[in-house]
């Protein structure tokens, strides 16, 4: 199964856009794909996970410049930080390492520079509509 993961504060502009292109994955009824919502990655998480061959991580990423432009950043942390908020290697690396699971995954970041509102909504909308369609036409693929 694929699991695609949308997290971010909706309450805070750019940062929500994980949670928004979850949100418009749920419209096309994807098969074989759990869609999940969260404010931050949390340890927690990686029970939702134990069943997924494929985990696709999708946040905002600040950045002073560069506006709306997709990224993926893969910062790796060292050991299992468990702490407030976590990246996503950690998550997987808690996999592998307390259930000896190992998956395929990858994040998917749109570089935002305001995280109290979205400066330009016609572009933001776009990025989430795109990012919706990529997964799902990937999705069909699988």
């Amino acid at each position: 199964m694929r699991v695609i993961i949308g997290y971010g504060n909706t309450l805070r502009g750019e940062d929500g856009f994980g949670v928004a292109v979850v949100r418009a994955l749920r419209e096309k009824k994807l098969h074989n794909t759990k869609l999940l919502e969260v404010f931050q990655l949390t340890p927690e998480l990686v029970l939702e996970l134990l069943d997924a061959e494929e985990i696709l991580f999708i946040d905002a990423a600040y950045s002073p410049k560069d506006l709306y432009v997709f990224a993926s950043p893969l910062q790796r942390g060292d050991g299992l930080d468990l702490s407030h908020h976590i990246a996503p290697t950690v998550i997987i690396e808690s996999l592998k390492t307390l259930y000896n699971k190992e998956v395929r995954f990858e994040i998917f970041s749109l570089l935002c520079g305001n995280f109290e509102e979205i400066k330009n909504k016609e572009s933001y909308i776009q990025r989430v509509e795109s990012l919706a369609d990529f997964l799902s036409k990937e999705s069909s693929l699988a």
